[in-house]
């Protein structure tokens, strides 16, 4: 699995486009963020979270996601990780919260 970085703020007149591809750290990645000057990735079958390095993709840090079910999307406000995990027929999930260090800081009902 490879992850394109596209340039989307600069007009297609200028020639944007493919700025970087890189190596996806993992093979079934569900939730893509970019914070705290890294990439960070979740994956929703092997349940880990990955700090990337933006400028070449090299995995910087991973952690375990051990809540089961499959974590489905991940989002980043200053220096806390939000990753949502969302059961298959289920009409609600759970956000978890956690440091960009790797530490659980809680979690909060997210209904669709």
């Amino acid at each position: 699995m490879k992850l394109i970085i596209l340039l989307a703020l600069v007009p297609a007149a200028f020639g944007a486009g493919v700025v970087l591809t890189i190596d996806a750290p993992d093979t079934g990645i569900t939730g893509l963020a970019y914070g705290s000057g890294s990439l960070w990735a979740v994956d929703g079958t092997t349940s880990y979270v990955y700090e990337m390095d933006p400028s070449n993709g090299s995995v910087l840090s991973s952690f375990y996601f051990p809540y089961g079910g499959t974590p489905s999307g991940l989002a980043i406000k200053g220096d806390t990780l939000h990753i949502l995990r969302a059961d298959i027929g289920v009409y609600h999930g759970y956000v978890y919260r956690y440091s960009t260090s790797g530490a659980y800081q809680g979690l909060y009902d997210s209904t669709c």
